[in-house]
């Protein structure tokens, strides 16, 4: 169910917070694939476990 929402903004740039320490990851969400995020960044591509993330902010 989660993840539907998280479809919503493949495409957009985003700001995504993960895991206790508060990683922030920005970048274009690309894809969303069972329990992963795909996220294009500046460095390149990352994978983020969907469990984790705290908080997505639209840029």
């Amino acid at each position: 169910m989660a993840n539907d929402i998280i479809k919503k903004y493949i495409g957009k740039n985003c700001k995504i917070i993960i895991g206790s320490f508060g990683t922030t990851v920005i970048g274009k969400i690309v894809e969303v694939n069972e329990n992963w995020i795909e996220v294009e960044t500046k460095k390149g591509k990352e994978l983020i476990n969907a469990d984790f993330v705290q908080n997505i902010k639209v840029k």
